[in-house]
Parts: C-alpha cells; sequence; structure tokens
C-alpha cells in the first residue's frame, strides 16, 4: 500500500512507534540498512513511511541476533527463507565453537588446580630453563596516518598484531589481540598459547558484531611463548612472521596466509614477483572475520643466545630476508637490532606501519 505525505512521520514519531532510538535509526540510515523516506533538503530531518516499520522490527531482530549490517541491508532489499537457514546454521556453527573454546579454557584451569603440574608463577622464575630478553617498537611509518600494529614483550612472550578494516578498526582489534593473549597465556603448553588466540578471535568478532562500524575488522599475529620446559610454542595467523637467528644463520619460521603465498606455494608464482601481483597482501586468514579461524601452530627446542624476530609485514615488505640477515649479523643488544631493522625499513620507504619484536632466549 503507498502512502502519501500526510501519512509521513517524522523520526521522533516513527523512533515511537517503532521502538528504535532516533541514534539507532540514523545509524541504520548511515549503513543504507534502514533510508528515510524523504528527507527535507533544508532543515535535514528526517520522514519515515508506515510501510517501514515492519522493516524496521525485522532488522532489530536480525541485530539482536548479531547479524551484520552489511548482511541485514542485502537481506531487507532480497529477503530469503535461504538466507534465515544460513544464519540460523551458522548460529549453530557459533555456539558450537564457543562450546568447544570454554570446555578447553576448563581443561587448561584443571590443570593449573592439580598440584602435580609445574607452572611458571612471577614467584618461580629461577625454576624455569630459560626466560626471553623481548624489546620491541612499533613505527607509524612514513605513509600511513595511522597505526594499526600492536606489540607485546615480556620475559614469557612475544607478539606482533597487524589490524585491518581501517581506523579505528585496525587499531582495536590489534590491540584486543595484545590483551587477550598475554592474559591467557602462562607458558604451560603450545595449546594454551592457541587457546589464547583463539580467545582473542572471538573477542574481536564479537566487538565487531555489536558495535556499528567495526564490521570487517581483524588482526593478524604471530606470537612466541616461552614453555616452563624450555621449549617455544609458536603460533600464527596472517602474514605477520617469525625468524629465527641461530648460530649465524636466519631461518624463517611462518608460512604467511594470503593469496600470493598460496600461489608462490602452488609453483604459480615466483616470490620475487609476489610483491607486483595485484592481489598482494590479500589475506586468506585473520582474526576476528569467523566464528573459528585456522591457526599454525609449532613448538620448537631453543637454546641460550638463540633470537626470535617477530614483525608485521610492515619490515619484510620493505627489507629482503638478506638485509634482515645482515641487520642481524652486525650483532648489538635486542634494543640495537629493533632500532636498526626498523630505521632500515623506514629508510627504504616506510609504506606501512612497521613493529619488530626481538626476543633473546637467556639461560
Amino acid at each position: 500500500m503507498l502512502h502519501g505525505v500526510d501519512d509521513l512521520m517524522a523520526i521522533g514519531e516513527f523512533s515511537k512507534r517503532s521502538g528504535l532510538s532516533a541514534k539507532r535509526l540514523r545509524t541504520y540510515a548511515a549503513e543504507g540498512v534502514l533510508t528515510p523516506a524523504a528527507v527535507d533538503p533544508i532543515s535535514g530531518y528526517r520522514y519515515y513511511s508506515p510501510d517501514q516499520l515492519a522493516d524496521a522490527a525485522v532488522i532489530d531482530i536480525l541485530r539482536r541476533a548479531n547479524v551484520p549490517l552489511a548482511e541485514i541491508r542485502t537481506f531487507v532489499r532480497h529477503p530469503s527463507r535461504e538466507q534465515l537457514e544460513g544464519w540460523v546454521w551458522q548460529l549453530h556453527t557459533d555456539a558450537n565453537q564457543r562450546r568447544k573454546a570454554l570446555e578447553l579454557a576448563r581443561q587448561l584451569l584443571e590443570e593449573s588446580e592439580n598440584p602435580a603440574v609445574s607452572l611458571l608463577t612471577p614467584d618461580s622464575k629461577e625454576e624455569a630453563m630459560f626466560t626471553l630478553r623481548t624489546v620491541g617498537r612499533s613505527d607509524i611509518g612514513q605513509m600511513r596516518e595511522n597505526n594499526e600494529d600492536a606489540i607485546v614483550q615480556s620475559d614469557r612472550l612475544a607478539l606482533v598484531a597487524d589490524g585491518m578494516g581501517g581506523h579505528p578498526g585496525g587499531e582495536i582489534a590489534a590491540k584486543a589481540a595484545a590483551d587477550v593473549v598475554p592474559a591467557v597465556f602462562t607458558g604451560r603448553s603450545v595449546d594454551e598459547l592457541e587457546a589464547a588466540v583463539r580467545a582473542a578471535n572471538w573477542t574481536i568478532r564479537d566487538r565487531a558484531l555489536m558495535q556499528p562500524g567495526l564490521e570487517g575488522m581483524g588482526t593478524t599475529i604471530c606470537a612466541a611463548g616461552l614453555l616452563t620446559d624450555g621449549q617455544l610454542a609458536l603460533v600464527n595467523v596472517g602474514d605477520s612472521r617469525a625468524y629465527l637467528w641461530h648460530d649465524g644463520e636466519l631461518t624463517r619460521l611462518t608460512k604467511d596466509h594470503s593469496l600470493t603465498a598460496e600461489l608462490i606455494e602452488r609453483g604459480e608464482l615466483q616470490e620475487e614477483d609476489a610483491p607486483e601481483h595485484p592481489h598482494y597482501g590479500v589475506l586468506t586468514r585473520a582474526l576476528g572475520v569467523g566464528p573459528d579461524v585456522e591457526i599454525d601452530r609449532q613448538t620448537l627446542a631453543v637454546e641460550a643466545g638463540d633470537r626470535i624476530v617477530l614483525c608485521s609485514d610492515g619490515l619484510f615488505n620493505e627489507l629482503s630476508r638478506q638485509e634482515i640477515a645482515r641487520a642481524l649479523a652486525r650483532g648489538g643488544d635486542a634494543a640495537a637490532i629493533v632500532e636498526n631493522l626498523i630505521g632500515a625499513a623506514i629508510a627504504h620507504g616506510g609504506r606501512d606501519n612497521v613493529s619488530v619484536v626481538v626476543a633473546e632466549v637467556a639461560a
């Protein structure tokens, strides 16, 4: 049924009849989800049609179900039962993933309460075989307006996260990863470090679903954690990297999760040609973009004097592996190496944020 001008409602009246606040209606309009039927070009007043009350109810129900606004926008324009069934299936999938994560957290808690399990605590550092002497820095670079990287540096954990999704989403996602992982990881096992990263994935995704303007935010992560048995646990998602400097040789420890990395692995692209590929930098995995994430994990035997270098793509997009190795070969303490690497990346152009954490294994 068509309604005339006399049937149109000002935003205040529509807010009362729909039960949605004027602020929420303005958000829905800005996102193209529920556009006013008319706008006064002089006053800017927004007017809605009675026909839109049903749409408003559907939109609000879907938002309460944590459906992203971008998906709701498509659904409102082309409603389908298949899409609703897909969201129901996704809800069950999300619930199962949450249940698995909580079960793992409970298992880890039970292990921590078992006196037979030896844990590294602040009062028992002398019992650990090694510690990490960790230094890191993050630089905005030469061409970015804000820094979407985050780092962690402690005596048992080194971490680099490179946010994506634009300002402010990228910064928020990277900071969430840098906050959550250290809070969960205690040095017990690589399982625990993986569980910490999964917890960060849920934290980022939940915030993106609940807060307008953060849809699509995510982050890469590369984290190295020292275990109580003296080994090093390493996990990564995305294209932030880890290298090992041992006996004067540099070894790359992680694989990038990107379209060009997959082409290189299949032999369809040469590594030196990757920066010129139109899809260079496009990720195939990241934290926060789905209810679950595939995480690469490994455990390494390390020795005193080994150095682990974690970095965002702002470093290796500017410096070759040989240049990174030469910076490490020049020696100096971890702080000097961090400054040399970041300084070289900036000198080469500094087109992105650049973050480096160097963790030296110490007895």
